[in-house]
């Protein structure tokens, strides 16, 4: 089981993630790469947030974006 600052690390990196897909493809990015990159986040914030150790985390934005 992750420790507190563990989970904190976790739950930083989960919002930056989220923050990057919600900004959009950047302009210097072409749309290809943006595709890749988007969905590969995507699927990664679908598989941490069933992860076991989260507390009273919020995961509205995740939510919005993976389902």
């Amino acid at each position: 089981m992750p420790t507190a600052e563990q989970i904190t690390h976790y739950y930083e990196g989960l919002c930056k993630v989220v923050d990057n897909i919600n900004t959009g493809k950047p302009d210097d990015m072409i749309q290809a790469s943006w595709d890749i990159h988007s969905s590969r986040n995507i699927e990664w914030l679908r598989t941490i947030v069933d992860a076991d150790f989260w507390t009273d985390e919020d995961m509205t934005a995740v939510h919005l974006i993976i389902d």
